[in-house]
């Protein structure tokens, strides 16, 4: 038995259940001829006939009467179906996964509270790792990423902000080793780089390029820890501008100069751009943050 057409199956009942190929075929929406090739291709399939054709039209066959019998709890059932998901998707509710990198989680979460104080059916899953997802998989519906722009053609990415590191040492540190005046100087430093796949930012590309690894002598894969280890007088690193203002223990080396290529982007799949959880979300977050005004008014 091959696979059987839904739509086939469903035009067998309408005929079943009028009692004449005309009236099934209005109520279906096709002509006439279009719902003979239908029963055709179902009897086809399934290996067995449906109904006796003689002059006065269609009969069932005893087969055929399971039709009127168990098709009516299917189609409802189906409609039932059909309701819930399309329900599910017009609606803020149910559960939104979010990856995110560990150094931004935090932004989102007076997004996500303002959101859910006004949609209470909405829930939250966060997964915080340095891995990216892929969106296609299905197992998350929002990625918070940094870097370039994505450009893979099924995503929408939308910038958040840029991303400005520049390079700092404690006080304490300053007292001990002094500031570098120029880049020749550097080796004579100790420096606190992040590892892992956050090397391949191009503001610790560049400058790793320039050090003799013998000179980085605290390393790790999270900024924050990064930063822990600046304050705490291990040496010279990055420290995203917007939390170094806030540490009156951090002193900035002018010899660094950074050129911004990076960014935060807000990321989802094209096919989930009606989602209204996402909407949601974005909406919030436009009013929470002016730098969030520059989304793209998907939910309009």
């Amino acid at each position: 038995m091959k696979d059987v057409n839904w739509d086939d199956l469903k035009a067998a009942y309408r005929i079943a259940a009028h009692g004449s190929i005309a009236l099934a075929a209005t109520d279906i929406g096709v002509n006439y001829s279009t719902l003979l090739r239908r029963i055709d291709r179902l009897e086809r399939s399934l290996g067995i006939k449906l109904f006796i054709r003689h002059q006065r039209g269609y009969k069932l066959t005893d087969s055929g009467k399971h039709l009127l019998v168990d098709m009516p709890a299917i189609e409802q059932k189906l409609d039932a179906l059909q309701s819930r998901i399309v329900s599910e998707a017009t609606a803020v509710a149910g559960m939104v996964r979010i990856t995110t990198l560990p150094e931004y989680s935090s932004f989102l979460h007076p997004i996500l509270r303002k959101t859910q104080e006004s949609f209470p059916d909405l829930k939250v899953s966060v997964d915080v790792s340095d891995e990216i997802i892929p969106l296609e998989s299905g197992q998350a519906h929002i990625s918070i990423r940094a870097g370039k722009q994505p450009d893979q053609p099924d995503l929408i990415a939308i910038k958040i902000s840029e991303i400005k590191f520049k390079y700092y040492m404690s006080k304490d540190y300053l007292t001990r080793f002094g500031m570098p005046a120029k880049r020749q100087e550097f080796d004579l430093h100790q420096w606190v780089m992040p590892s892992g796949k956050k090397r391949n930012l191009s503001f610790v590309k560049r400058l790793i390029r320039q050090l003799n690894p013998h000179s980085i002598r605290y390393q790790s894969n999270s900024f924050f820890d990064v930063q822990l280890a600046i304050e705490n007088g291990f040496g010279i690193g990055p420290v995203d501008e917007e939390k170094a203002c806030h540490k009156d223990n951090l002193v900035q080396v002018p010899c660094i100069k950074e050129s911004n290529d990076n960014s935060l982007w807000f990321v989802f799949h094209r096919e989930l751009r009606e989602d209204r959880r996402i909407q949601a979300i974005i909406r919030f977050g436009k009013q929470y943050n002016r730098k969030l005004a520059k989304f793209i008014d998907i939910e309009d």
